[in-house]
């Protein structure tokens, strides 16, 4: 069975591991379904908390003069489904995160709320042994004020095409993407250029 799990549109894979570094829980429930073989679901949630200079030290916005202290949880959601005759496995995720920065001494809070979500559309497996992957993302980035007003919005749909080398098709490890085509990319974006230190400094100070 050929696996496209690890390879499967280049930066969310890092991206779950890092949100997955915290305190989870997770449950796989192999079911079948009316549209394919579900070959693994896993269900992870996370929830940490630290000081943000005793976690990255002086590295951590220099110019702040107050402590911080970050609170994080969110939810991880996999899935692949076998189709095809069960050659390929098709994946899917949802990530959605809260992160909280909080003013030690006085209290003041801002927050950020983010969610994403991706699904392979069509795998294609070429003659010359590599695989095709046509999938959709999308997100929603939302950053609140210590006033609780919503500050700036990031939201669309990311469409593309990525072609794979699957090296041993038993070993999802070895997969190695060789190109990436954006075929459509589109929604709203008012973040602008956002600098984090300067937020922690309107928002906290």
């Amino acid at each position: 069975m050929f696996h496209t799990i690890t390879s499967i549109h280049t930066g969310v894979r890092p991206l779950l591991a890092a949100l997955c570094a915290g305190v989870m829980t997770v449950a796989l429930a192999p079911v079948a379904a009316a549209s394919g073989n579900v070959v693994f679901r896993s269900h992870e949630t996370f929830k940490d908390s630290h000081i943000e200079q005793e976690e990255h030290g002086p590295g951590f916005c220099p110019d702040v003069p107050f402590l911080v202290r970050w609170e994080g949880r969110g939810v991880v959601t996999e899935t692949g489904i076998a189709r095809g005759g069960g050659e390929l496995e098709y994946f899917s995720f949802h990530v959605s995160v809260e992160d909280t920065y909080t003013n030690v001494e006085t209290g003041a809070s801002f927050r950020s709320v983010d969610s994403f979500s991706g699904r392979d559309q069509t795998l294609t497996l070429n003659p010359d042994g590599t695989l095709t992957v046509e999938f959709m993302d999308r997100f929603s980035s939302k950053l609140f004020g210590s006033d609780g007003k919503l500050v700036g919005l990031d939201a669309g749909t990311v469409a593309g095409t990525l072609v794979i080398d699957l090296g041993d098709p038993e070993d999802p490890e070895d997969d190695t993407v060789l190109s990436e085509t954006i075929t459509r990319d589109h929604g709203t974006r008012t973040f602008g250029e956002r600098d984090f230190c300067e937020d922690v400094l309107e928002f906290l100070g």
